[in-house]
This record gives structure tokens, sequence and C-alpha cells, in this order.
């Protein structure tokens, strides 16, 4: 299997931001950065290319009013 990919959500922060899920910030998925009881963050994936992966992210950021980024850390 190749490299996965995964899409962090947080429409609070208006944030829809692509990740490789070996990434640390990702962690396949199961990191999130907040705690609160209503959520405003999420993950989507996984996906098996960075095309699919992509377009989530551009659809996901543009219901939260945003654009699609890119993790600094794993650099999908």
């Amino acid at each position: 299997m190749g490299t996965q990919y995964w899409v962090y959500i947080n429409s609070s922060q208006k944030k829809a931001q692509l990740h490789k899920a070996k990434c640390g910030s990702c962690k396949y998925g199961q990191t999130l950065r907040s705690n609160s009881a209503t959520s405003n963050d999420w993950w989507e994936g996984p996906f098996d290319s960075r095309n699919s992966a992509g377009e989530c992210a551009q659809s996901a950021a543009t219901k939260v009013g945003g654009v699609p980024t890119r993790c600094a850390l794993c650099h999908p």
C-alpha cells in the first residue's frame, strides 16, 4: 500500500489542511487540537491518493469559508 492522506478540518479557524497519514500532527487521523465537547475540528480520511485528499480539502475549505493548505511538517 502506498502513502495514505488525511484532511484536518477546523470550522472555527476556517481551515482544511492536508496531511500524510504518518505525520506526527495527524497520526492516522487520531489527534485533535480541540478538547471541547462541541468540537469544531475533525479528520476526514483515509484517502489512498493525494488527489482525492486534495479534493476533500478543497471542498471542506469552501464549506468552512477558508482555503485548503498543506501541513508544514509532512509536506504532502
